[in-house]
C-alpha cells in the first residue's frame, strides 16, 4: 500500500507580497485558475486581486497586509495550487486547512462551489471592516504553558492557535502589543507580530457573528467529496453548516491535535500549499525527523516554485504514493 497525500491549507499571516508569481508566470494551469478566481473577485469588487499581487513594483519582503486583498489571495493561491496538482494527477485523499485555509478545503472538497466562497470571503472582509475594531496577532516560540502561567499574557491576550507542542499563537487588542512584546523580549522568547489588523479566532471579533450568520442564513452545504480534517476540531468533519463556517473564524487552532490524528492510520505525503511553508515546518515539529522526507511545500519566499512543484510530482512517483482520482 502506497502513501496517501494529504493537502494542507494556511490561513491569515502566511501572505506575502509577489506569492506564488514564479508559478503564476512559468505554470499555465496556475496561471488559468489564478486568472479565473481574479475575473470573480474583480465582478463582485471592481478590483484586481492579481494587479495587486503581482503587477506592482513592489519587492517581496514589502509590507502586504490590507486584508481587502490578502484574504481573498490566500485564498486563490492555494486553491489555484490545489487544482493545478489535481490536473496533474496529485489528488488529495485528505484536506487539513488552518482558518481560512480551511475555506479553501471547503472549496477543492466541493461543499460549496469556488465562486460562493470567494463571494463570502469578500463579504467577510466587509462585515469584519463595519463590526470589528482591529486588533492584532501574536506568534510565540514556545510552549503554550508560558501563557497560562504568566498573568502578563493571559490578562491581556486569548489563545488562539497551538500550532506544536513549542509554539503558539494570541490574539490582542492593538494597544498591548508593545507590553506583550516588551514582557516576551526580556524573557527572550521568540515572537513576531503577524500581518494581520484583525484578532481573529477571539472575543474581538464577535460582532461579525450576528451579520455574518445572517448573511449565510440560506446558504446550501454539500457533504464534502474528498475527507476534510478540520484544525478547529481536531478531528475529521462529515457534514458542513453556516455555524462550521463561523466556528473557524472564531474559534481556536489545533493544528497539532489535526496531524496527530493522522497518527497510526497509515502513511501519508504531506503537502503544504500555503504560501510560506509554515504548515511544513509546523509538521516537521509534531511527526519528527524520521518522517520529514514525506513533508514538502512548493510555495515559500525562498522561490523556485517550478523547482518544487516538479519536486512533487517526481516524489509521488519514485515513492509509491498513490495517484488518480481520489475515490470513495
Amino acid at each position: 500500500m502506497g502513501k496517501e497525500i494529504v493537502f494542507m491549507f494556511s490561513g491569515q499571516g502566511s501572505q506575502y507580497n509577489k506569492m506564488g508569481n514564479e508559478l503564476y508566470d512559468n505554470n499555465k494551469n496556475f496561471k488559468k485558475w489564478m486568472d479565473k478566481l481574479d475575473k470573480v473577485f474583480y465582478n463582485l469588487t471592481g478590483e484586481s486581486a492579481i494587479d495587486n499581487l503581482y503587477h506592482n513594483n513592489r519587492n517581496k519582503g514589502s509590507k502586504f497586509d490590507n486584508i481587502f486583498y490578502t484574504h481573498p489571495t490566500i485564498f486563490m493561491v492555494q486553491y489555484a495550487l490545489a487544482q493545478t496538482m489535481i490536473e496533474d494527477g496529485i489528488y488529495p485523499k485528505y484536506l487539513l486547512g488552518v482558518s481560512l485555509g480551511e475555506y479553501v478545503a471547503m472549496a477543492v472538497a466541493n461543499v460549496l462551489n469556488v465562486e460562493k466562497i470567494l463571494e463570502i470571503i469578500v463579504k467577510q472582509v466587509e462585515l469584519l471592516k463595519q463590526t470589528c475594531k482591529e486588533g492584532a496577532m501574536i506568534s510565540i516560540l514556545e510552549n503554550v504553558r508560558l501563557y497560562h502561567e504568566n498573568s502578563d499574557l493571559n490578562t491581556k491576550s486569548e489563545v488562539i492557535a497551538i500550532n506544536y507542542d513549542g509554539h503558539f499563537v494570541i490574539a490582542c487588542k492593538e494597544y498591548v502589543v508593545e507590553d506583550i512584546q516588551k514582557y516576551l523580549k526580556e524573557k527572550d522568547i521568540s515572537n513576531v507580530k503577524l500581518p494581520v489588523h484583525y484578532a481573529f479566532h477571539s472575543s474581538d471579533i464577535e460582532g461579525l457573528y450576528s451579520p455574518y450568520y445572517k448573511y449565510l442564513e440560506n446558504t446550501k452545504y454539500n457533504k464534502p467529496n474528498i475527507n476534510m480534517i478540520s484544525s478547529m476540531t481536531g478531528n475529521f468533519i462529515q457534514n458542513i453548516d453556516s455555524e462550521f463556517l463561523w466556528d473557524v473564524l472564531r474559534k481556536p487552532m489545533n493544528f497539532r491535535d489535526a496531524i496527530k490524528a493522522f497518527h497510526g492510520t497509515g502513511e501519508y505525503l504531506y503537502i503544504d500549499l500555503g504560501a510560506s511553508g509554515t504548515l511544513q515546518n509546523f509538521t516537521k515539529s509534531i511527526i519528527g525527523e524520521k518522517s520529514n522526507k514525506n513533508i514538502l511545500s512548493v510555495i515559500t519566499p525562498f522561490g523556485s516554485e517550478v523547482n518544487k512543484f516538479n519536486k512533487v510530482n517526481q516524489y509521488c512517483i519514485d515513492n509509491n504514493v498513490i495517484r488518480g482520482k481520489w475515490e470513495k
